[in-house]
């Protein structure tokens, strides 16, 4: 006997996702209009600095003890990476970013945002914090984890008064690579990239495994004195705007439980 099904209505499901549509639209304009400051410097920063897309990883001087380093920040990766689902989404971070990735695929975990130190996410992994304290000029730092079959969309970066360094950590085999400005790189486990993330740019994990790397974002190296404190004070800005405080507050949404000062002390001895 056949089974009568109830019609799909298309237009409801049209409607539904037009409604998805259009909130994640009104969270980008309503956190990210504030910005216009830093996206009018940024014009401004155009016409005086490198436009390359990406940089040879000697324009992160300093930041080879992390690719020197970078099994040991894995091994405290892995261990996160037990206690996956408490480690929050990108947008949950920054509800900002919704419209570029809005589900579980994308996770961070955060160490320092804007030049706050997330302390308990540091206590968790010491070696990690220890290395990081070791490189000149961090603005921002994390572990950006694309689970299977992530795709992030053409995008772009809202400052170009910082250059991204990414150190990748966990690279499965198969298609997995970012696209900067129509340029493709690939990763390599323990390898470093650094580039322009004001250039439209879009990421790739099409495997059945996690992809994950140190992403960093570092104060960008400036031709003359002037322009760099001029950048660092429009930095400073950012970093005391009201967006990084709530981003500041989700950061605590994993609890990774107490860690001794000692322990610190202890990792940063052990890669000294």
């Amino acid at each position: 006997m056949a089974v009568a099904h109830e019609p799909v209505n298309d237009a409801h499901h049209g409607f539904e996702h037009l409604g998805r549509w259009a909130d994640r639209c009104w969270d980008a304009l309503r956190i990210n209009l504030p910005n216009w400051p830093v996206m009018a410097f940024n014009i401004f920063l155009w016409g005086l600095v490198p436009r390359d897309r990406f940089f040879p990883n000697e324009t992160a001087a300093g930041y080879e003890i992390l690719s020197e380093h970078w099994k040991d920040i894995r091994q405290e990766l892995d261990a996160l990476l037990e206690e996956r689902e408490r480690i929050p989404a990108f947008h949950q971070v920054d509800p900002g970013q919704r419209r570029l990735s809005d589900d579980d695929l994308w996770k961070t975990y955060v160490f320092r945002l804007c030049t706050f130190d997330a302390e308990e996410n540091r206590a968790r992994c010491p070696k990690t914090a220890a290395l990081l304290d070791q490189v000149p000029d961090l603005y921002s730092a994390f572990f950006s984890i694309f689970g299977p079959r992530k795709r992030l969309p053409l995008h772009s970066g809202a400052m170009k008064g910082v250059l991204r360094v990414q150190v990748a950590l966990i690279v499965p085999e198969g298609e997995t690579w970012i696209e900067v400005g129509g340029e493709r790189r690939g990763w390599t486990e323990g390898g470093m990239l650094v580039f322009d993330d004001t250039f439209m740019h879009r990421a790739v994990n099409n495997t059945d495994e996690d992809r994950a790397v140190l992403f960093i974002d570092m104060v960008r190296p400036m031709p003359w004195p002037w322009l760099d404190r001029l950048n660092r004070w429009v930095l400073a800005r950012i970093t005391d705007s009201h967006r990084v405080a709530t981003m500041v507050e989700r950061v605590k949404r994993f609890d990774p439980g107490p860690r001794s000062e000692s322990d610190l002390q202890a990792a940063a001895a052990s890669v000294g």
